[in-house]
């Protein structure tokens, strides 16, 4: 038992939890589609985020912010700071113009702090989904327009892939970046891909024949920065002819027990890109060699495990990934497998929150290997042969209202960098780093 002040401490947010949940539950059964004043913290704006919706305007707006730091392992021991703040504008073109099944999507970010992975910890796998360079940049800006009676949209602009391929539902839920854009496209793509916050000049065909399947392809310049690393810094570079980036996916989704509500879905995509690649091997000259081409294969696995109640989604997940380059001498990690499970409503009377574990595994190429190996023997030098890259996550999100959630988390970082060389003890890899933090995530 808390003392009375605890107490009294606690009553606002008791009840607005049991209103927000009798809301919910009384839309329910209206059948009614949530209002602004209980999705977000700013309410309808005085009734005029209604006016702007019925005439096509939708303004979404949030702010992400982690705390965190590593009191054990990476390169030092330290706290950071990393958030942003994110606009999206969607309009809908036919109520605004009379174009039937258009929509105009934009958004843009403004990102704060500094990264824990790229100054403290030295991983490969970034340990928050937020974590980029800070300063204010354009995200996605394309039209979209839907054709044959909405099974084929046609997207054209400024687009993120990670918005649209090799996406677990499931793992959403985690903190650390590659549970949402592979770790293996991060590290082996030009500029890391057409991923947060680098949206990509392209072109995206998404076709449902029926409520099973979904397939869908893109291109997309070849780098998101185009002929420099640190290119397109404000996302205004809208760069092109870097090459090309091809991806291709096919959706599937099914359910095991449809009274149950017991439904998955099973995912197989593939990407090539045609621009020019460093090898990982040094050519005589002491230049690495300029290599033409690469590709990737990957698989995505989601399933509703378990259920509370008959189709509810009160209950357990799963997700699983696999991701392949055929070709090592071109890329820092060759392969890749990640997995987890969540569970929605871990407490009763918690029905909105989720608990959840994962892990992910990054395997680094053998010909990147074998050079250090063949290095030492050269140099003398003691320099730890790079293996792998793996993270456990624990997390919890907890749903203070439908706008705000908080989330706790906990990782292990084993073997930062795929056990690359710590540069305050030589002959040594990075140690192990722990990693701790909260975030919290808001709706405006």
């Amino acid at each position: 038992m808390g003392s009375r002040k605890e107490q009294i401490r606690a009553l606002p947010l008791a009840v607005v939890s049991t209103v927000v949940a009798w809301g919910e539950a009384a839309r329910a059964e209206d059948g009614a589609p949530p209002s602004f004043e209980e999705t977000t913290l700013t309410g309808d704006w005085d009734g005029y985020r209604d006016w702007l919706t019925d005439r096509g305007v939708t303004f979404t707006i949030t702010q992400t912010s982690d705390v965190l730091g590593n009191p054990s392992g990476g390169i030092k021991t330290g706290t950071a700071y990393d958030g942003v703040f994110q606009f999206q504008g969607d309009f809908d073109m036919e109520r605004l113009a009379g174009w039937s099944g258009a929509a105009v999507h934009v958004s843009g970010y403004a990102i704060q702090g500094r990264g824990l992975s790229a100054s403290d910890i030295g991983n490969l796998l970034t340990v928050t989904s937020v974590e980029a360079e800070a300063g204010v940049r354009l995200g996605e800006f394309y039209l979209s327009q839907d054709l044959l009676g909405n099974a084929l949209t046609l997207k054209v602009g400024q687009i993120l892939a990670d918005q649209s391929f090799a996406i677990s539902n499931t793992a959403s839920l985690f903190v650390n970046s590659t549970f949402g854009w592979p770790g293996i496209f991060a590290s082996d793509l030009p500029g890391g891909g057409p991923a947060y916050p680098l949206a990509t000049p392209g072109v995206q065909v998404i076709a449902k024949p029926n409520e099973a399947w979904t397939f869908q392809a893109a291109l997309f310049n070849g780098s998101p920065t185009g002929d420099s690393p640190a290119g397109n810094a404000n996302g205004l570079g809208f760069p092109i002819g870097n090459g090309v980036l091809a991806i291709v996916e096919s959706s599937y989704g099914y359910d095991l027990d449809a009274g149950a509500g017991l439904a998955g879905t099973l995912k197989l995509g593939a990407w090539y890109n045609s621009e020019e690649f460093d090898s990982v091997l040094t050519a005589s000259n002491g230049l690495p060699q300029r290599l033409s081409g690469n590709a990737a294969i990957y698989g995505v696995v989601d399933q509703a495990l378990w259920r509370e109640k008959s189709g509810g989604d009160v209950g357990l997940d799963g997700f699983a990934r696999l991701a392949m380059v055929p070709r090592q001498d071109r890329n820092l990690i060759n392969w890749y497998f990640d997995t987890g499970l969540s569970y929605k409503g871990p407490f009763k009377g918690r029905e909105a929150d989720v608990a959840g574990i994962a892990f992910a595994y990054a395997h680094i190429s053998d010909d990147v290997a074998d050079l250090t190996e063949a290095t030492n023997a050269l140099d003398g030098t003691s320099t730890p042969v790079p293996t792998s890259e793996a993270v456990i996550e624990i997390t919890y999100q907890a749903a203070i209202t439908p706008a705000l959630s908080v989330q706790p988390f906990f990782q292990y970082i084993i073997r930062p960098g795929g056990r690359a060389a710590d540069p305050n003890r030589p002959g040594s890899a990075i140690p192990n780093a722990t990693v701790l933090g909260l975030r919290v995530a808001a709706t405006f």
